[in-house]
C-alpha cells in the first residue's frame, strides 16, 4: 500500500526555493557597516544609561617600579622596551576616552568621525610606544600540563622566576615596610595568573649590579611580566597577569624578535570592542596609547604643553613628549562637551600626519624598523585574540587619498577568547591567521599621494562616507543642514555680529566712499559690546565696564581708541598657549569710556515685539561664571583605592 503513495514534495521556503537548496553559509557582511546597524548593543545607543569608562590599569603602577640601574636598562634595551620604560604617568581623561569609545566601530576597527574614518595603526604603536612591530606573532604552544614540559604553572614559575607566591608567606612592601600581605596565584585551582603587586614587592631592587647572571634574568622576566600586566596588555582585573607569556620569556633574545607592538594593538582593538557594550564600566588595554593617539591627531581634549612643539626627543619615542613633566594644563571637559566637539569636528582640527620628517629623524631605530608593514592589511595576533589591521580604511593618515574601494573584514571572522579553552593550542588554532601575518609583506595597501589636484577626490570620499556612516550617533539619523543653525543665545549674537558687520562694511568697500565710516565704526562697536555681554570669558580682571556704552560726547575720539588689528595664522598655532594675551572682556580691542547707561538701539523700532522682549531679557540677565569643573589639588572626588 505504501508503494502506491505519491512521492513527497520538497518543502519550499517563502521565496519559493526548495528548503534543501537554501545555502547554509552565513549572510554576507555589509560592505559599509555602520554603528547604527549594531542597534542597542552599542553604548552610543544609550547615551544616558552608560557610565564613564574607568581605566582598569595604566602607567601609574609602572611608575611605582622605578628603574635606575644601568645594567637593568641595558637589559630592557636588548628586549626593545627601553622607550616604554621612559614614558611617565599621565592623568587619564576618562570623559574623552568614553566619547571616543562611543564612536568606535567593532565592524571596521576604526572611529567614525565627521571627517572620515580614523584608527590606531601599527605606525602609531611603533612611533608612540617604540615597540617592535615586525616579527613572529606573539603566540606559542601550550607547554603546561600532563605530558608537557611543566606539570603546573607553579613549576614554570619556579623554573623561570625562581619562586611563586606562597599562601602562608607574608610579603612586605619594599617602599613601605609597614604594609604587608599574603598572595596566591589566581584563577582558582588552575593557578594561571600572578598578582602584579607580588611581582613588584618580590623582584624590585635599587641596584642589580651585584646579581649573578641567573638571578638577573629572572628579575628581568618579572619586570617584563609586570610591564605587560600593568601597561601593555592589561585586562579588566587590573591586578593580575596571565602566565601564558612567561614561557616566551625563557629565551629573552628570541622574545625581543616577537611583534609585541602588534599584540598590543590587537589587545587594544578587542578591549575597545568590549568597551562599546552599554553595561561596561571599565576599559582595559594600553589606554596610554589611545589617549596620546588622540592628542597627536585631534585637537579635542589636547593639553597645553610647557613648550608648544616639543620635538626634542633625544632618541626616544614620540610618547615621551607627552610626559607629565611637559604638560602644563590638562583640560577637564565633560562627556557632553566632548560629544559636541566630536560631532562638529572639522578637517582643520585634525592633524592627519603628525609624525613629521623632523620627528622621524629623532626617534630610535626600533620605531622605524617596521615601517614597510605600516600599511599591511593583515590580522594581528595576541595569543588568544585576533583582530584585523585595516589601513586601507584610513589611508589619509599615511598621506594618501582616501578611497571608496574598501573591503570589509573577513566574512567568517568571529572574535573568540580563551574562556573555556584552557587546553587549546592557539598556535594551531590560529594557524590560518598566523600564516597571513607571516606573509604580511604581500598584503601592503597602495595609495595615491595627496596633492592639490586630489582635493576633489577627498570630497568624493566624504560624500560617500557620510552616505552610510553614523556621524551623529547620539542624534536621529538625518541629513545634516547645509546652513549654519545657532544653538544658543551667544551663537545667535555671534551670527548677528558677523552678518551686520558685513552689511555695514560692504557699501564702503564697493563705493570707496568713506564719509559714513564714523557711523559704521559706531555700529560695529555696539555689536561688539553685545557679543561681550553674552559671552563670558573668565578673567580675574573682569569689571562691569563692559556693560556700559558710549554717548555722543565721546564719539569724536572713538576712532582713536581702536587698537591696531593683529592677524595670526590659526593653523600655525600648535598645542601651546595662544599668542594673544587673554585679558578678558574688560581689555578687548574696543575700548570705550565708562558710562552708566546702555546705548540706544535703532533696530528696536523695527523688530517684532517678541524679539524685542527676548533681546531685552538676554541683555538684562546677570553674567555668571560657568559652573564647570576646575581641577585642583583637592578637587578630585575621593574614590576607593583599587586593589593591585
Amino acid at each position: 500500500m505504501a508503494e502506491n503513495l505519491p512521492p513527497r514534495r520538497k518543502r519550499r521556503s517563502k521565496q519559493g526555493v526548495p528548503q534543501a537548496d537554501v545555502s547554509q553559509d552565513p549572510p554576507p557582511v555589509d560592505v559599509h557597516p555602520s554603528i547604527a546597524t549594531l542597534r542597542g548593543s552599542h553604548r552610543a545607543a544609550h547615551p544616558d544609561e552608560g557610565t564613564i569608562l574607568e581605566a582598569a590599569s595604566h602607567l601609574l603602577m609602572v611608575y611605582e617600579w622605578p628603574i635606575n640601574c644601568p645594567r637593568f636598562m641595558e637589559g630592557l634595551r636588548m628586549l626593545g622596551l627601553d622607550c616604554v620604560s621612559q614614558l611617565q604617568y599621565i592623568r587619564m581623561d576618562h570623559n574623552l576616552l568614553t566619547a571616543l569609545v562611543e564612536r568606535w566601530s567593532p565592524q571596521t576597527n576604526s572611529f567614525h568621525l565627521p571627517v572620515g574614518e580614523m584608527s590606531i595603526t601599527l605606525q602609531d604603536v611603533a612611533l608612540i610606544l617604540g615597540l617592535q612591530i615586525d616579527g613572529p606573532a606573539l603566540v606559542g604552544h601550550n607547554v603546561v600540563g600532563a605530558g608537557r614540559r611543566w606539570l603546573s604553572w607553579p613549576d614554570c614559575c619556579d623554573d623561570l622566576l625562581g619562586q611563586h607566591p606562597q599562601r602562608d608567606v607574608v610579603y612586605v612592601d619594599p617602599f613601605n615596610p609597614r604594609v604587608s600581605s599574603k598572595f596566591r596565584m589566581g584563577q582558582a585551582q588552575a593557578q594561571t595568573c600572578l598578582p602584579l603587586r607580588w611581582l613588584r614587592w618580590t623582584f624590585y631592587r635599587d641596584s642589580y649590579l651585584d646579581m649573578n647572571e641567573l638571578d638577573f634574568w629572572r628579575h628581568l622576566r618579572a619586570y617584563v611580566l609586570f610591564l605587560m600586566g600593568t601597561y601593555l596588555l592589561p585586562d579588566t582585573s587590573g591586578c593580575e597577569i596571565h602566565l601564558r607569556f612567561l614561557p616566551l620569556l625563557e629565551d629573552l633574545g628570541l622574545f625581543s624578535t616577537y611583534s609585541l607592538g602588534g599584540a598590543v594593538l590587537a589587545h587594544l582593538y578587542r578591549e575597545l570592542a568590549e568597551a562599546t557594550k552599554p553595561k561596561r564600566a571599565n576599559i582595559a588595554g594600553c589606554i596610554h596609547l589611545l589617549q596620546i593617539w588622540c592628542w597627536e591627531r585631534l585637537h579635542v581634549g589636547r593639553p597645553t604643553l610647557h613648550v608648544p612643539q616639543q620635538v626634542s626627543l633625544d632618541g626616544l619615542s614620540v610618547g615621551y613628549r607627552w610626559n607629565q613633566q611637559f604638560i602644563r594644563q590638562l583640560p577637564a571637559g565633560s562627556l557632553s562637551s566632548y560629544r559636541d566637539e566630536l560631532d562638529g569636528l572639522l578637517d582643520s582640527q585634525v592633524t592627519w600626519e603628525p609624525y613629521t620628517t623632523e620627528i622621524m629623524s629623532q626617534v630610535p631605530d626600533i620605531c622605524l624598523s617596521g615601517r614597510f608593514i605600516w600599511l599591511a592589511r593583515v590580522p594581528l595576533v595576541s595569543w588568544t585574540r585576533v583582530e584585523w589591521h585595516l589601513p586601507d580604511r584610513v589611508l589619509r593618515q599615511f598621506g594618501f587619498v582616501p578611497t571608496i574601494d574598501v573591503h570589509p573584514m573577513e566574512p567568517k571572522f568571529v572574535r573568540v577568547d580563551g574562556r573555556g579553552k584552557s587546553d587549546t593550542d592557539w598556535l594551531v588554532y590560529y594557524l590560518h591567521y598566523i600564516g597571513l601575518w607571516e606573509d604580511r609583506t604581500s598584503h601592503i595597501t597602495e595609495g595615491t599621494p595627496l596633492g592639490d589636484d586630489t582635493k576633489h577626490l577627498i570630497q568624493h570620499y566624504l560624500q560617500w562616507f557620510r552616505s552610510w556612516a553614523t556621524l551623529y550617533m547620539l542624534r536621529p539619523t538625518s541629513t545634516p543642514p547645509t546652513t549654519y543653525y545657532p544653538r544658543s543665545p551667544s551663537e545667535r549674537y555671534l551670527r548677528q555680529y558677523l552678518l551686520d558687520t558685513q552689511r555695514a562694511v560692504q557699501p564702503l568697500l564697493s563705493s570707496n566712499d568713506f564719509s559714513d565710516a564714523e557711523n559704521v565704526i559706531r555700529r560695529i562697536g555696539e555689536l561688539a559690546l553685545d557679543v561681550c555681554r553674552e559671552i563670558h570669558i573668565p578673567d580675574d580682571h573682569y569689571t562691569e565696564e563692559v556693560h556700559t556704552g558710549f554717548t555722543e560726547d565721546v564719539q569724536a575720539g572713538f576712532t582713536e581708541s581702536i587698537s591696531t588689528p593683529v592677524f595670526v595664522d590659526p593653523y600655525s598655532m600648535g598645542a601651546g598657549p595662544s599668542p594673544f594675551q587673554d585679558s578678558g572682556p574688560g581689555h578687548d580691542y574696543f575700548s570705550y569710556p565708562t558710562q552708566q547707561h546702555s546705548p540706544a538701539r535703532v533696530e528696536d523700532d523695527i523688530l517684532p515685539v517678541t524679539v524685542q522682549v527676548e533681546q531685552h531679557l538676554l541683555r538684562d540677565r546677570p553674567v555668571r561664571p560657568p559652573q564647570h569643573y576646575t581641577p585642583g589639588s583637592d578637587a578630585l572626588p575621593h574614590r576607593g583605592r583599587r586593589r593591585r
